[in-house]
Order: C-alpha cells, then structure tokens, then sequence
C-alpha cells in the first residue's frame, strides 16, 4: 500500500457506479463526521443529457468538463489543511470513464491531459466502495428520473460495474471497504454500523463519530 499524503485534511471517498447511492451516503457521512462534502458537479453538465444520446459525439467534451472539475475540487495546492473531507466519487474514475467511453485520437488526447494532472490531487485516505448488480442500478436510475440520465442502459451499466472491479481489484494507495449496495448503509442502520464498524478499524481516529 502506498504511503497517505500527510500534513492535510483527511480525505474519504465513496466509489461506485451511477445509482448506488454514494451521494446520501456521502452526505450522512459528512454530517456523522463534522466533515465537508464536496459533491461531483452533475446536475448543471448540460453536455450530460447530450452523451447518453450520442455518446460518440459528446465522449471526449463531457470528460473533460469533468476531469476539470474533479481537479480542481481536488487538487494539493488548495487543499483543506486539517479535518476530513468526503466526496461522492473518486477521482480515478475519471479514467475509468475515459477508457470506456473514448477510442483513438480522442483517447490519445485525454490521456495526455490525464498525465499531467493526476499526481496533482489529494489521494483517498479510505475508500468506500458501493457494488450493486447493474439491474439494480438501472432500477434506481429510472426511479429517480433525472432528465440526464434518461438515455442510460443496461449494457452501459455493466461496463460500467465491470470497469469498478477492475479498478479496485489492484487497488493499493489506500482501504477499501466494500459494501454491498442493496441494503444501502445511508438507509439502513444495520449496514450503516458495519459499514461504520470498517471504517473505524481502517481509521481508529473516527472512533465515537460514527456508532
């Protein structure tokens, strides 16, 4: 495991694919923790909406609008200088999108912008990773309605869901503590205390904050 950036704010992540719940459980636990929550910025990508009808045309302006946002929410030079910090994504997803949504020159060109930007952002201190089977995901999607979401599919979803297993297979900067998505811990206690219970032993100085 890779050594954690020091002489900062502590930084925890709650990964998973589109619908399994990681921006309640991100808020919960920003409020359980005293912590600041920044959120990815979906709700006003207007070029959302665009990619999930087309994707071919809107892969490569979509990405990088959010691998901008993603970087400066995160990056070291401006970094919180104490205390904890949740956000509702990791900001290795970013590839993970690019490398399923973009192919030759326009991948060429992203990962250029990739390299010269990913080893200025703060690295997780824990991440919580979210699995749900893409079945469920879509359920969730479709539940909720959002306008941008409306042209998602199944086999985008299982992409998708296979990309976070591969990403977190070989995971090493810092814990993961996996949670099954269908009881999701934001609404249930009981998982909510064992995904609790994970988190203090990963992070014994969250002991008396969370359960």
């Amino acid at each position: 495991m890779k050594e954690h950036q020091a002489g900062a704010a502590t930084l925890i992540c709650v990964a998973g694919a589109v619908g399994a719940g990681k921006t309640t459980l991100a808020r919960k636990l920003g409020k359980a923790l005293g912590a600041k929550v920044l959120e990815e910025e979906v709700s006003g990508n207007e070029l959302l909406e665009a990619f999930y009808r087309d994707p071919a045309q809107y892969a490569l302006p979509v990405q990088g609008k959010f691998l901008l946002s993603r970087f400066c929410q995160l990056r070291t030079d401006c970094w919180e200088k104490e205390g904890i910090v949740v956000t509702d994504y990791i900001f290795d997803k970013d590839r993970l999108f690019a490398e399923l949504n973009l192919k030759g020159k326009e991948l060429e060109i992203y990962r250029g912008l990739w390299e010269a930007v990913k080893d200025r952002v703060r690295r997780p201190g824990v991440v919580i990773y979210l699995q749900a089977q893409p079945q469920l995901l879509l359920e969730r999607v479709r539940q909720r309605n959002r306008s941008f979401e409306r042209g998602i599919e199944l086999a985008y979803l299982q992409q998708l869901t296979k990309g976070y297993e591969k990403l977190f297979s070989g995971y090493d900067h810092c814990p993961v503590i996996r949670i099954g998505s269908v009881t999701e811990p934001a609404r249930n206690q009981q998982s909510w205390r064992q995904m609790a219970e994970e988190l203090i032993r990963v992070a014994p100085q969250l002991s008396g904050k969370l359960i």
